[in-house]
């Protein structure tokens, strides 16, 4: 990229001034307006980052990499390229920094790209945040639970295009957690996303709890319903979410004619302690909303049921344009997981470490 000599800046929409920072500003003024006249700047969408580094100057090196990037007050700055605008803006400095980044574009889609892209090229700066804390869980028998209890980061690479029902995921999330209502069913076919999301919950749990612990209770095995040592698990344990990944059969409405149903219990126990202080999300491969209990989904105690599917048309050109431009897929429809392998497959250099699934 061309080196940027501030003082020998020719444009009539500047005016003057008598230094580099002066110069500096006005340019980019001057650069932002042209921008917003030509009206890419309809949608706006801000992220948070927290980023550590030996020297911010680091930083900026690989801004100016990839972007055409402008440096502010040291910490600060712009990156103003044909299609967007983004705004870094300081937070606090300690072991690291936190920037906030405003991203202005024509759509919230272009917002997404642009927020996914920009995280993607300073990868390397982003700092982990305190390990959280899982305890896997499934039945044995005889009243039996085997537990694995393991610390590890949250690991996923996310990109809010992938799953284009959902239109804004940081206010959706949001909604979730500040909710009274402590279920979320997430209702698809494999590799549609499901798994994906759940961890982008984890991880916004985790930052907002910042250095403390988030400790996940996670189970794929449906017979742990049948254990009371499952129920008082979830009572009396000190967790923040239960995960239960893949449950099928035992929140069925079938079940309902099955006499009595565990589920009954687990619900109860919901309608209680959990839905004060605790957050359950459930994956399921049901197709409809309407083959669900309907106990489950109660308003109140269900937040939602989020219907994922295959990315199909001009979501997939979305996607393409946002991670894996080189990637040409001839194709009608396509479920994530198929997405980032076939980007894989390809060697694409522009997906790094794309995971689907726990």
């Amino acid at each position: 990229m061309e080196t940027k000599n501030l003082m020998e800046i020719n444009s009539p929409n500047i005016g003057t001034a008598n230094s580099i920072y002066g110069f500096q500003k006005l340019h980019i003024n001057n650069l932002i307006g042209e921008k917003l006249k030509s009206g890419i700047a309809k949608q706006m969408k801000y992220e948070y980052i927290n980023l550590q580094f030996e020297s911010i100057d680091e930083v900026h090196e690989v801004l100016e990499e990839h972007f055409n990037f402008f440096k502010v007050n040291g910490y600060d700055g712009y990156i103003i390229e044909d299609d967007f605008i983004a705004d870094f803006a300081w937070e606090y400095e300690s072991n690291n920094v936190g920037f906030t980044i405003q991203v202005l574009a024509k759509t919230l889609k272009a917002c997404d790209s642009c927020i996914y892209k920009i995280k993607q090229v300073l990868s390397k700066f982003v700092l982990q945040k305190t390990l959280t804390t899982f305890e896997v869980i499934q039945y044995i028998n005889n009243e039996t639970l085997s537990n694995v209890v393991y610390k590890d980061s949250i690991d996923v690479d996310f990109n809010s295009l992938a799953i284009p029902f959902i239109e804004d995921t940081n206010k959706y999330i949001d909604s979730f957690l500040n909710s009274k209502a402590p279920i979320l069913i997430l209702q698809g076919a494999p590799g549609t996303g499901k798994s994906t999301f759940t961890k982008q919950i984890l991880k916004k749990m985790q930052q907002i709890k910042d250095k403390e612990s988030l400790n996940v209770i996670y189970s794929f095995d449906e017979a742990v319903f049948h254990t009371t040592k499952f129920f008082s698990k979830i009572v009396y344990h000190d967790y923040d979410v239960l995960v239960l990944e893949d449950f099928n059969t035992s929140i069925h409405k079938n079940q309902d004619d099955q006499g009595a149903n565990p589920l009954n219990k687990f619900l109860s126990i919901t309608d209680g302690l959990i839905s004060k202080y605790k957050k359950i999300i459930i994956t399921t491969n049901i197709e409809s909303k309407n083959q669900l209990q309907q106990a489950l989904i109660r308003p109140g105690r269900c937040f939602d049921i989020v219907q994922f599917r295959n990315l199909e048309g001009v979501e997939i050109d979305d996607l393409c344009d946002s991670c894996a431009r080189d990637l040409d897929l001839q194709i009608e429809s396509i479920s994530a997981s198929e997405f980032y392998a076939k980007c894989n497959g390809e060697q694409n250099s522009s997906i790094v470490n794309s995971k689907v699934g726990f």
